[in-house]
């Protein structure tokens, strides 16, 4: 045999004992494997991987970043964004913001430190999920165009009794008296043909949220009162509000259903609605009362 041919078999043994210790090194250690992310959704990524059968570690930290995740340094300066149990094996992460994204997995050991490991493919992504704008669109009054981004959904909490059910009961008749001294009033004032107001969206409202009461009310926003389908706005509304929700987010859904009864001629509905929020809102409930009470007409019985 060469003495080509003999270092070339020497070469490869070499090799093959240099890899099966560095592979014993990683199964012995708390290392996941296999790592792997793709994109589920407008704003989601699942994360995937393997583990060891000796894995040891007590949970598993997951790192994320805009860039890939290369020095040992940027993990030890950064937070996880989630840490799962040692024995996960999957893990979808939720996002506000569109970009591309990496990820790193890395054991934390039952004293609480990070054992600080990073290799390419293995347990750190090499290639960025990218998370863009969809196609979809939606035009508020005019202006620019507005991205949304259908989010996840929650669960949804238990039902309350309806704050603004009463609205339904029927006005207490006025007497023909009343409404004569009324209309007599009135008269001796010039009126001026009153000038419906432009429907207003809180900018609030104007981007979907991702998540929560504020993804149900824009949804609503987007099928009925942007559509100017304002019958269908207060029924859709009404049944959003039949439901517990964030304070904020019912205060402006009240606001919407108090526009949506406006623009259906209900006025006295609709101002009962501008007051009961009137504390939340002052100069804007004020705009819309007063413009209310221009439309608002006590209807005159012939005597």
């Amino acid at each position: 045999m060469s003495f080509r041919a003999k270092y070339s078999l020497i070469f490869l043994f070499l090799c093959f004992i240099s890899s099966s210790v560095f592979s014993q090194k990683i199964t012995s250690r708390p290392v996941c494997s296999e790592i792997s992310a793709r994109k589920t959704g407008v704003n989601k990524i699942e994360l995937n991987w393997k583990l060891p059968e000796d894995f040891n570690a007590a949970s598993i930290a997951i790192f994320r970043s805009t860039s890939q995740i290369e020095q040992k340094s940027k993990i030890s300066a950064e937070k996880p964004v989630a840490e799962v149990p040692a024995h996960t094996t999957t893990f979808t992460d939720y996002l506000k913001h569109f970009g591309d994204y990496y990820y790193a997995l890395i054991a934390r050991d039952k004293n609480g430190d990070l054992f600080n490991i990073l290799i390419p493919t293995v347990n750190t992504t090499v290639k960025a999920v990218s998370l863009f704008p969809p196609n979809d669109y939606l035009e508020i009054e005019g202006e620019q165009e507005e991205q949304y981004v259908p989010g996840f959904l929650r669960e949804l909490p238990l039902p309350y009794l309806d704050l603004i059910s009463d609205l339904d009961i029927k006005a207490t008749p006025m007497s023909a008296k009343a409404k004569k001294a009324g209309t007599e009033l009135s008269g001796k004032y010039a009126v001026k043909k009153p000038v419906l107001l432009n429907p207003y969206v809180f900018q609030e409202d104007m981007i979907l949220s991702p998540e929560g009461d504020d993804y149900f009310l824009f949804e609503s926003l987007k099928k009925y009162f942007m559509k100017k389908d304002y019958k269908g706005s207060v029924k859709d509304l009404r049944q959003f509000l039949a439901i517990t929700r964030e304070p904020q987010v019912m205060t402006r859904a009240v606001f919407y259903l108090a526009e949506s009864q406006y623009y259906c001629k209900n006025y006295r509905n609709a101002l009962e609605l501008f007051l009961f929020i009137e504390d939340e809102y002052p100069s804007l409930s004020k705009k819309w009362i007063d413009s209310t009470l221009d439309f608002y007409k006590i209807p005159v019985q012939n005597q």
